[in-house]
């Protein structure tokens, strides 16, 4: 099994984030909701009740609004981590003996939003060799997310991708120029003389 040495260094390079001010550099900022850290706080508990563990130095520390990650270790399916889509630093690791498990976990998630793939076997183009199983996991992951990435983390990229989701994640894709004309309230310049409202408009930074 690689999953202690996989935790051990996981571990070691999330207690290496610097948490802090959303103004200067640091990578862990205040979460936006108040009531959140008690929330995650509370996932946490769970997961420790059913046998997991907070793994990593710091994990889970809260300063108001901030919330140090927490690496939760292991995490099963009796736990809420197994299911909840809780949009905070907490990191459930689980382990898994064969792929067929993952792929039940897929298939049975609510949530469809991302996943992320990590692999050193991309094919020959790549400099390594194929993994027979890569093209069907990314198959799996298809019906089941609206985002599969390879070597790359869940991110968000709203100036560049649609807004998409499945199951009780989101229905359907959303460009971004259709949310904000969907959030938007229109406004009509009006008047009997057109040419009016050619120069008002030409110099305004809303209407140009």
């Amino acid at each position: 099994s690689v999953a202690e040495e996989f935790t051990a260094k996981f571990c070691r390079l999330v207690s290496g984030l610097v948490a802090g001010s959303p103004f200067g550099s640091a990578s862990i900022t205040p979460l936006p909701l108040p009531d959140k850290p008690e929330y995650l706080k509370g996932l946490v508990e769970d997961a420790q009740a059913h046998g997991a563990a907070v793994i990593n130095e710091c994990g889970g520390q809260i300063d108001r609004s901030l919330y140090f990650p927490a690496v939760v270790y292991p995490v099963t399916s009796e736990m809420k981590l197994w299911t909840e889509e809780q949009f905070g630093p907490v990191i459930p690791i689980a382990k898994y003996e064969s792929i067929e498990e993952v792929y039940s976990y897929l298939k049975a998630t609510p949530s469809g939003q991302q996943v992320s793939i990590f692999t050193r076997f991309l094919g020959a183009s790549a400099g390594g060799a194929l993994a027979p199983q890569l093209a069907e996991l990314v198959d799996v992951c298809a019906l089941s997310t609206c985002r599969v990435n390879v070597n790359a983390q869940c991110q968000r990229g709203p100036d560049n991708y649609p807004f998409a989701g499945r199951r009780s994640s989101a229905l359907g894709t959303v460009s971004v120029s259709e949310v904000l004309r969907a959030v938007s309230v229109e406004t009509m310049v009006a008047s009997k003389q057109p040419a009016a409202i050619a120069h008002v408009c030409a110099s305004s930074s809303v209407f140009a």
